[in-house]
């Protein structure tokens, strides 16, 4: 399966996506995506998207878009991921999205389970 993770290296608040994302590359194929616009260069229908959300307490699929808050933003690159996804369904170019939204103040040991048993029931 191709996850596409999206996060900032340089934020520790936003690069918990990055280490998740590393810690299933033996079992997946693992796209490390700095920029929202990268989106673009994959089928967004056939892989699945890990970041970091604001007011998620724990991971969980959001396959709604409109489940997605443009609101009170941590990052541009979360406005940007949300903002870029949601034109993209407006405009007819995306039906269908698997996003693993991660708590932004999680570890890695507290999340890669439930992450793993998501990727294992989709």
């Amino acid at each position: 399966m191709k996850l596409l993770v999206l996060g900032n290296s340089a934020l520790s608040f936003d690069n918990l996506a990055l280490k998740v994302g590393g810690a299933l590359k033996p079992e997946h194929e693992v796209i490390h995506l700095e920029n929202p616009l990268d989106l673009l260069e994959h089928d967004l229908e056939q892989a699945v998207i890990i970041d970091a959300a604001m007011g998620v307490k724990e991971p969980r699929l959001i396959e709604d878009l409109d489940r997605i808050k443009l609101g009170n933003l941590c990052s541009l690159h979360d406005f940007d991921m949300a903002f870029f996804m949601k034109l993209l369904k407006r405009i007819g170019q995306l039906d269908q999205v698997r996003i693993i939204a991660l708590p932004m103040h999680a570890t890695v040991e507290e999340v890669l389970p439930k992450v793993q048993d998501i990727l294992h029931n989709l």
